[in-house]
């Protein structure tokens, strides 16, 4: 995992003169800014040589002086430009010619980067790589994608970070953690934590214990609203839609979440009437084995036929929404007529 080297690489005090960072999970970007700031920056008089720097407000000439100026009483300088929005994707493309004056001083200092500044770009999303600041940031430094964790990177994160806990998760602890994962690796961060004290002196994390403490995602209920569906368990169907909606998510929302299940829920079925194997449909559909397995079991409750017409029957809706009808009485019909 090319994160948790960078991490170790700084740990042991190499660190490189330019970093850009980005990608679509910001926890481990924070955690890996954090790693720089604790090893080259620390307190006292080290937060003199610290600088933060808004990228969405600054120009990229004032980046260039400030990563040019010296350390105090220190070897290093953290320079941090959070959301470097002039690398973004699909920015700047109006007035080229003016930005192109404007990142000279930047490109010049990419080019021979100083030895006692770490200079930290930081964008939480992705980035344009055709661009010269990011082909010269590269070739300075470190180009980092720090991209969501899924199947085996999201199960080996969370058991370490259990294990930094001093606990162990049973399987299906784990399973239950990374179907209620939906809020990221900072939620799971938090609720690993939690666990952690709700166990107390017991060292394994039961499965028990995370479907009693955890809080849960919005990707959780819906995995059970569609079971009861399949299950033709109306009346805990509607139970389920009623606790989604008075947990404040949006009845427009709702109806986008179950559509999206249930095009899982075709897909799936109709890749394993192909022959494909639950690995291959787990990589075809971008989901963890366990969300896959899942997935897969609610299909069972539907047939083609079925599930083609809840399709369609989704679809209507979509536009009748946007016709001014009430998600949430429309969602309520639709379990009904599953029975």
């Amino acid at each position: 995992m090319r994160y948790q080297a960078i991490i170790n690489s700084i740990n042991r005090g190499t660190v490189s003169p330019v970093y850009l960072i980005y990608g679509e999970e910001e926890y481990l970007q924070e955690m890996l800014v954090k790693a720089l700031q604790e090893k080259l920056v620390g307190s006292g008089i080290g937060a003199f040589n610290y600088d933060e720097i808004d990228g969405s407000k600054v120009e990229t000439e004032e980046i260039a002086e400030r990563a040019a100026t010296f350390p105090l009483c220190a070897e290093k300088r953290l320079v941090v430009v959070k959301e470097p929005v002039f690398l973004a994707a699909g920015k700047r493309e109006a007035g080229k010619q003016e930005a192109g004056k404007q990142d000279k001083l930047l490109c010049e200092y990419l080019e021979n980067p100083s030895v006692s500044t770490c200079l930290v770009f930081w964008m939480k999303g992705s980035i344009d790589k055709r661009r010269k600041i990011v082909k010269l940031a590269e070739k300075a430094g470190a180009l980092v994608e720090i991209s969501s964790l899924k199947g085996k990177s999201l199960s080996d994160w969370i058991q370490q970070e259990a294990k930094l806990l001093g606990k162990r998760l049973e399987p299906k602890a784990l399973e239950h953690l990374i179907l209620n994962s939906g809020y990221g690796l900072r939620f799971l961060k938090n609720e690993l934590e939690k666990l952690a004290l709700y166990m107390g002196n017991e060292g394994t994390i039961t499965y028990a214990a995370a479907e009693q403490v955890m809080t849960r995602t919005s990707e959780s209920n819906i995995f059970n609203l569609v079971d009861n569906i399949g299950q033709k368990k109306i009346e805990k169907a509607l139970l389920e839609l009623r606790r989604i909606l008075d947990n404040g998510e949006p009845a427009v929302k709702v109806l986008f979440m179950i559509t999206r299940q249930f095009r899982l829920i075709l897909q799936a079925k109709e890749q394993k009437l192909k022959g494909l194997s639950e690995k291959r449909i787990t990589a075809e559909l971008g989901l963890h084995p366990f969300v896959t397995g899942k997935v897969l079991r609610q299909a069972e409750n539907f047939s083609f036929t079925e599930l083609e017409e809840i399709m369609e029957w989704l679809l209507k809706k979509d536009v009748d929404l946007k016709r001014g009808i009430d998600a949430a009485v429309a969602i309520e019909g639709f379990i009904v007529d599953r029975r």
